[in-house]
């Protein structure tokens, strides 16, 4: 009994964290994915400058109900310490077969991804966490590294 209850109770602890590693996974993969398709059904959304989340409302709407589950960006996080930092928003072009970065060459580029300044709505969008989300895992009288959690969602642009 000496020996089979701590193997016994790391066993469970293991399973414990094991489960909630692969929940938190799926919630963030599940917010991507709503954030994703808000922004892939909005209409004339400023994809350029690089840095769209200062300054196109639809893809801040997308980032705050990506992280709060609303548009307000008010409440609690739907995974504790997810940012609107922590997300990228990327634009994609479908060219000859291949997926590509949408280019933003300036206002009055027919090839750019941005539709106000005269471009055309990008194939897709990706949204992923770019560096990943830092998950510590507790284990009890170990000290693990945390795992970094690399969630993506790639959804065709329906709204033009």
């Amino acid at each position: 009994m000496a020996f089979q209850i701590p193997l016994l109770m790391m066993l469970l602890f293991g399973a414990v964290q094991l489960g909630r590693v692969f929940y938190i996974y799926h919630t963030l993969q599940k917010a991507l994915r709503g954030g994703a398709g808000l922004l892939a059904r909005s209409v004339n959304v400023g994809y350029c400058p690089e840095d769209t989340r200062l300054t196109d409302p639809r893809i801040l709407d997308s980032l705050n109900f990506i992280v709060y589950g609303n548009l307000q960006g008010v409440g609690n996080p739907v995974v504790a310490g997810l940012t609107t930092d922590m997300i990228q928003v990327l634009p994609e072009r479908n060219t000859s077969g291949s997926l590509s970065p949408c280019g933003c060459s300036g206002p009055g580029d027919p090839n750019g991804c941005d539709s106000t300044a005269g471009g055309r709505a990008p194939d897709f969008i990706v949204i992923n966490l770019g560096n990943g989300f830092p998950l510590s895992v507790a284990f009890p009288f170990m000290n693990l590294p945390t795992i970094n959690l690399k969630v993506s969602v790639r959804m065709p642009v329906t709204g033009g």
